[in-house]
């Protein structure tokens, strides 16, 4: 889950530091999210993109499915209703650099090799996660 700030959850300034062209959108994409259960995404959720249906949904290391790979990261707040189709909008492509002490992992990536290898999959689509002060 985010990580709070008083009350209040990360905005899109804590976890985007850089953006290509952000008033072209250039990075941006409103992709489908589809969950099992109900969920609601912060700013920051990494998703994963589910192979056979080309939907995301929340990345863990334990998923078998495609989104055990990083694919996106959430940038605005969203409820996803379960099994109901939701338009997200996400960063999906670089160049962008977001904090890694911002980004919201499934409960299921809590070892360093996990973490690596979401920020190798966010890399490879041009998004550095980087150490932020």
């Amino acid at each position: 889950m985010a990580t709070l700030i008083g009350t209040d959850t990360y905005r899109f300034g804590h976890v985007v530091k850089h953006e290509y062209e952000p008033a072209l959108a250039y990075c941006r994409d409103v992709v489908t999210a589809n969950e099992s259960g109900a969920k609601t995404y912060a700013i920051g959720t990494v998703l994963g993109k589910v192979t056979a249906t080309g939907k995301y949904k929340i990345c863990e290391a334990s998923a078998a499915d495609g989104s055990q790979n990083a694919a996106a990261v959430v940038i605005e707040d969203k409820a996803v209703a379960a099994s109901t189709d939701t338009s997200v909008l996400v960063l999906s492509r670089g160049p962008a650099l977001v904090s890694k002490s911002a980004l919201v992992l499934g409960a299921s990536v809590d070892t360093q090799p996990e973490f690596d290898a979401v920020y190798a999959s966010l890399k490879a689509l041009g998004i550095l996660a980087v150490d932020t002060i």
